[in-house]
């Protein structure tokens, strides 16, 4: 059986297998199958706003529906707020048909428990077999768009806030990415008081994450500095994750917030175990700076499904990625983009400071370079590679680290070195990737 769920569900080019039609149909009945009682609670179905998005969801719902169970349709909403919504007990799962921050021309299929988070790897493994087997009937069309959850989904955030306004006398400028949160950005960043300015916020179903959006920040850090603002949010399509720009337009990415935001949390004693959890890609510059704070920082393999997990085994409330997706446990289970970015922003409010003062982190330099490999053996078996790797972890001890790591979807190994001194973090990893070619039998080394 082949595999179709990837780190974030299935993700393709629209209307090519995995996402064809009769693979998305068979899914839905599937679904059905695997959640069961067809008397039990609704399956929560939205999406962004993708020209492919409607269609996928329609085939996956008459699938579904045919096989007993009922839907409610979302519409157009972000990844994160069909997770608040089934945290609130009205629903047996949901489904976001969304591929975040890809092209338009893809598309992907999240599977979301009742508990608001993505369903384990064994309820997917399950999926798959299930959807081998599949045969599914012609059903009911799509609902009706239940508009009222976009609402439910803006109390939820509003909740998050212990002020009423908490963004007053800010002028923040918003970038939506064409993507899932357009309006309701906006809208919200008026109701916590701030001055709005907002861009990329005219989806057409072909411009989505388009040169904008927290993949591309730097048309959001001109218009900060254009119009003179104080900040700039940048959401991505599914509106999780949160890239931000000071009134300067300095791009702040997820380790600039992991260091603002845990900060804050501890001086305020809502840090547990002054732990925070980053992935092993986060620079060691945000490391270094927290342990001279006394705060921890926790390493994880790369994928927000680890983050997650990574901060419920060390009962970490803050942990996240360098691409902006965050996540709180004080809120939520999962990233999301405007929690995120009005948390950070109403402590600099707050603070009466600019964002510029607040994102002071001191990024250590860093090398990173792909190998081509024809075959990946464990690092701990290649004796060379493990012997120059200990003494280059021995000359960095406590002023840089070494990560070798092999692509989940490419023949390569990669190799990354940071460290105070870049002259030898760059000879260091050159040395790596040259006995990582050397043994693994590769044409040639390219830079990252």
């Amino acid at each position: 059986m082949p595999k179709l769920f990837g780190t974030d569900g299935m993700r393709g080019r629209a209307f090519e297998a995995p996402l064809d039609e009769s693979t998305v149909r068979r899914l839905g009945t599937a679904l059905a199958e695997e959640l069961g009682d067809s008397d039990a609670a609704p399956l929560l179905l939205a999406g962004d706003t993708r020209g492919s998005t409607t269609l996928l969801a329609s085939w996956l719902a008459e699938a579904y529906q045919a096989a007993g169970g009922h839907i409610v349709w979302g519409g157009v909403l972000p990844t994160p707020a069909v997770s608040h919504l089934l945290r609130e007990g009205s629903f047996l799962a949901g489904v976001v048909i969304s591929a975040s921050h890809n092209p338009a021309d893809d598309n992907g299929i999240k599977v979301l428990s009742s508990n608001g988070e993505k369903v384990p790897d064994a309820v997917e493994r399950r999926l798959e077999t299930r959807l081998a087997i599949a045969r599914p009937r012609p059903g009911p069309p799509l609902p009706e768009h239940d508009r009222t959850l976009a609402e439910r989904y803006l109390e939820v955030l509003h909740r998050s806030h212990d002020m009423k306004r908490p963004l007053q006398g800010l002028h923040v400028v918003v970038d939506a990415a064409h993507g899932a949160a357009y309006g309701l950005a906006t809208r919200y960043l008026k109701e916590l008081g701030a001055q709005v300015t907002a861009i990329s916020d005219s989806p057409d179903g072909t411009n989505i994450n388009a040169d904008c959006g927290a993949t591309s920040p730097d048309l959001l850090a001109r218009a900060v500095v254009t119009s003179g603002a104080h900040a700039g949010l940048a959401l991505d399509g599914d509106a999780d994750r949160a890239v931000l720009t000071d009134e300067h337009g300095k791009v702040l990415d997820g380790d600039d917030i992991l260091l603002v935001w845990g900060r804050h949390l501890a001086a305020c004693g809502r840090l547990p175990g002054r732990t925070i959890v980053a992935t092993v890609m986060s620079n060691y510059g945000l490391q270094r700076m927290l342990a001279a704070e006394d705060i921890g920082l926790r390493r994880c393999p790369v994928g927000d499904r680890s983050v997650w997990q990574a901060m419920r085994r060390h009962g970490a409330a803050l942990g996240g990625e360098q691409s902006g997706h965050i996540i709180c446990s004080h809120h939520g289970v999962t990233g999301d983009g405007l929690l995120t970015g009005t948390h950070v922003l109403a402590i600099a409010a707050a603070s009466g400071r600019p964002l510029s003062e607040l994102s002071d982190l001191e990024r250590m330099p860093q090398v990173l370079l792909n190998v081509r490999v024809a075959r990946k053996v464990p690092f701990a078996e290649v004796p060379t590679v493990t012997d120059l790797l200990q003494q280059l972890e021995g000359e960095l001890e406590g002023h840089g680290r070494v990560l070798l790591r092999y692509s989940g979807t490419e023949q390569l190994a990669r190799v990354m070195v940071e460290g105070d001194d870049e002259a030898m973090i760059r000879a260091g990893a050159q040395r790596l990737a040259e006995v990582i070619e050397q043994e693994l039998g590769t044409p040639r080394v390219v830079s990252a």
